[in-house]
């Protein structure tokens, strides 16, 4: 299948210089020929042309058109009495001819013109598309290494990891679970060319799963300005479950990036609160920050690959503008969404929206 994602992509590469060399045999082919008869018939025009005004005006010597050898069907134009080449017209007045020395009529050469440009112009774009298809080989090369290295260097010590944790911390034990499961995603990436594997969905608690997910960053919330996180559910926190299908890791990446955002961009500023509710079909899990916020332009963009916005660039804070776009992706792949919109008064309100589970 890796293989075969290659082939396309590499196909996708080469389409545009083929469609540009199949356009430029084209108008080799059908459009030169035309310039060709064209300029043709421009020629005879300015001959024609010289030929009537030296008959009109009786310029021209006598020639003996007979002993030249000629016949009249040897000459450009036969269905009228007069003929040129290149310098000279005839003419005929009765039976005589007459012959004119005039100023050669100068005709372009399409064919010369065009044919080695064109030429030129397929060469170098297919020349260019053997250059884009090896650095696009070399750079999936380059990720595959970077990956494969990436995902051995981190299953190495997580593995001992657990075994070191053994049954001694289950909370210790399931978080590195979860991350044997991430960096088996990294794995699934690599072996499907750079594309992300089906979501497994299966009902999950997502109540209990943020919570999950918050244990990562709690003591670091708690020696925030805003303190722990609030959690908002009825009945109780401690009773209130709610179930979603989704994918159960993909899920918990998605709430480890927003707890993460938070407690970077948000938490320093006020209070964090995390929203639960239903409706009908689907699960909406809100993440309530009194924040900085962020304008509208910075909203409509803050999930594209990349992207940060100035105020996260003049922080200082460390990120490449990609969680927020892989989390949207992951929402999305489980029949959700990730949202991002104001807080009143003031801060930034992250919706993420996942399947109701029946």
């Amino acid at each position: 299948m890796k293989n075969a994602r290659l082939f396309w992509n590499s196909v996708s590469i080469s389409l545009p210089a083929v469609m540009l060399v199949v356009a430029v045999a084209y108008f080799l082919v059908d459009k030169v020929p035309d310039f060709e008869r064209n300029e043709q018939r421009r020629v005879q025009q300015e001959y024609r042309a010289l030929t009537v005004e030296a008959k009109e005006a009786g310029r021209g010597e006598v020639f003996d058109f007979a002993s030249s050898g000629l016949k009249r069907g040897e000459l450009k134009i036969t269905k009228e009495p007069w003929g040129y080449e290149r310098g000279l017209v005839w003419y005929f007045k009765g039976d005589k001819a007459y012959r004119l020395v005039v100023e050669p009529v100068q005709g372009l050469d399409f064919r010369t013109i065009f044919y080695p440009a064109g030429a030129l112009v397929a060469l170098l774009f297919i020349a260019m598309t053997v250059f884009g298809v090896r650095y696009f080989w070399k750079f999936v090369k380059s990720r595959d290494d970077f990956l494969a290295a990436t995902a051995h260097d981190l299953t190495t010590p997580l593995v001992g990891m657990r075994m070191m944790i053994g049954r001694c911390d289950d909370e210790a034990n399931k978080l590195n679970e979860r991350l044997l499961l991430i960096v088996n995603n990294i794995k699934d990436f690599m072996r499907l060319g750079g594309k992300r594997r089906l979501p497994e969905l299966k009902p999950v608690d997502i109540v209990a799963l943020t919570k999950e997910a918050y244990q990562l960053f709690a003591a670091d919330y708690e020696d925030s300005a805003s303190g722990s996180v609030t959690f908002l559910c009825s009945p109780s926190p401690s009773t209130f479950t709610l179930s979603a299908l989704a994918d159960e890791t993909m899920t918990l990446q998605i709430l480890w990036n927003l707890f993460g955002n938070d407690l970077k961009y948000a938490a320093p500023y006020g209070k964090v609160t995390v929203r639960f509710a239903a409706d009908e079909k689907f699960v909406r899990v809100e993440f309530i920050d009194e924040g900085q916020g962020m304008t509208p332009r910075q909203m409509k963009r803050a999930f594209d690959r990349y992207y940060r916005a100035q105020t996260v660039l003049e922080s200082g804070k460390g990120g490449f503008g990609i969680g927020l776009c892989t989390a949207r992706e992951f929402a999305r792949a489980m029949g959700g969404d990730l949202t991002v919109r104001a807080n009143q008064p003031k801060g930034c309100i992250f919706s993420l929206l996942l399947p109701l589970h029946p």
